[in-house]
């Protein structure tokens, strides 16, 4: 049996509306992931540059607690120096 060509017409279009609503959401979830890519590099980034400072951060502390320290044994060489005089 033969189809009318005003069916095929009909069913033609119908399966280009939907290419068409397919393309539309491909290119919205195209561009969601794109956002989403550049938001999870921009995470990144932001993490990177905190264990930037905190590392920075912890070579201050570290640096300080090894003055303090120095200063201690300084404080306890001289106490016994005084004493021994």
């Amino acid at each position: 049996m033969v189809e009318p060509l005003e069916d095929t017409f009909t069913r033609a279009e119908r399966a280009r509306d939907e290419l068409v609503q397919v393309l539309g959401q491909l290119s919205a979830e195209r561009e969601a992931l794109r956002a989403a890519t550049t938001e999870a590099h921009e995470a990144v980034q932001g993490l990177r540059t905190a264990i930037k400072d905190a590392k920075e951060e912890m070579r201050q502390v570290s640096k300080a607690e090894a003055r303090k320290h120095l200063a201690r044994q300084m404080r306890a060489a001289a106490d016994i120096l005084a004493r021994d005089t």
